[in-house]
C-alpha cells in the first residue's frame, strides 16, 4: 500500500538559506536567523522570477510584508509553495487578518564549527596551484613542471593504497592476537549492490548488544570474532590471515607510488628554490 503523504519540503537558497515546513510552521533560516512563521500568519505565497526559482511568502496584515528566497529548482519551488497553500488556514474574504509580522518569532541561527578538514583541503589546493604558477613563469623547466603536476595524483593514490592496507593489517593483528569469538544469530538478509548482506546480532564481553553486516554468511548462527580493544572491528568466522596479508601487499605495492609522489613534490619545490639537483 503507497502513501499518499509526502514528507515535509525543504528548500535551500544562496548563502545557506534555507525554508521548511513543520508542523504547522514554516522556518527560514537567513542571514543567522531563523524566523518561525505560523500558516495563520501567512496570506498567500507567491511563485515568480525567471523560471518561477523564487519563492514569497507573503503576511497578512495592513502593510504585508515579504520574505524571499531563491532556489535553483523550479519544480522544488512550485512543490513547496503547494505545499504550504494546502495547509493555510480557510478564510473568507472579509474575515479580519491578523498581524501576520507580529506572530513571527526570530532567534539567531548557532554558527556551525569550522570545517577544519576542508579548510586545510583548500590550503593545500592554493598552495599547489601557487607553487604551479610559480614553476612555469619563473621558468623552472618542462621536466619540475610535469614532476610537480604529477605528484598529487602519485601521493594520493598511493597514500589511499597505504592507509588502507594500514588498517586491514591493524584491525587483523588486532583480532588476531586479541579477538573474542561469540556465536552471533542472523537478524536478516537484504541486497545491496546486487550482493546479498547478512546481520549477524550477538553481545560483546561487556553486556552490550552488537551487529555485524557481511556479505559473508548466510546460516542462521555464525562465530563472530571480534576485538574487545575495538568492538566495532567486527567478521564472520576466526581467519585473519587473508585480510594481514592483502594489507601488507597493499602497503607493499603502493608504498612506492607514494614516496615517488613525494619525490616529484620536492624536486618541484627544489627547481622553484634553484635548488642544484
Amino acid at each position: 500500500m503507497t502513501s499518499t503523504e509526502t514528507s515535509s519540503p525543504i528548500l535551500h537558497g544562496r548563502r545557506g538559506a534555507s525554508i521548511r515546513l513543520r508542523d504547522g510552521v514554516v522556518l527560514l533560516a537567513a542571514d543567522g536567523v531563523q524566523r518561525r512563521i505560523p500558516v495563520a500568519a501567512i496570506e498567500r505565497i507567491d511563485v515568480h522570477g525567471p523560471k518561477g526559482r523564487r519563492l514569497a511568502v507573503v503576511l497578512t496584515g495592513e502593510e504585508p510584508v515579504a520574505y524571499h528566497l531563491r532556489c535553483r529548482s523550479a519544480p522544488a519551488v512550485h512543490e513547496f509553495a503547494q505545499a504550504v497553500q494546502r495547509a493555510l488556514p480557510v478564510r473568507d474574504t472579509d474575515e479580519p487578518r491578523p498581524d501576520g509580522a507580529g506572530l513571527v518569532t526570530e532567534e539567531p541561527l548557532e554558527r556551525a564549527a569550522p570545517n577544519r578538514v576542508r579548510q586545510l583541503w583548500w590550503a593545500l589546493g592554493g598552495v599547489y596551484v601557487l607553487v604551479l604558477v610559480l614553476l612555469v613563469v619563473t621558468g623552472a623547466g618542462v621536466v619540475p613542471v610535469l614532476l610537480w603536476v604529477a605528484a598529487p595524483e602519485a601521493i594520493g593514490g598511493g597514500g589511499f593504497g597505504v592507509h588502507i592496507g594500514w588498517k586491514l593489517v591493524r584491525e587483523a593483528w588486532g583480532m588476531r592476537t586479541r579477538g573474542i569469538t561469540v556465536e552471533g544469530r542472523l537478524q536478516r538478509s537484504h541486497w545491496y549492490n546486487s550482493v546479498e548482506q547478512y546481520t549477524y546480532a550477538y553481545v560483546d564481553n561487556q553486556g552490550e548488544q552488537r551487529e555485524l553486516t557481511t556479505s559473508g554468511g548466510g546460516a542462521e548462527r555464525a562465530e563472530i570474532t571480534y576485538d574487545p580493544a575495538d568492538p566495532g572491528t567486527a567478521q564472520v568466522g576466526r581467519g585473519t590471515t587473508g585480510w594481514l596479508v592483502f594489507g601488507l601487499v597493499l602497503i607493499l605495492l603502493l608504498g612506492p607510488l607514494l614516496l615517488a609522489g613525494v619525490w616529484c613534490a620536492v624536486v618541484g619545490v627544489a627547481a622553484l628554490g634553484g635548488i642544484e639537483r
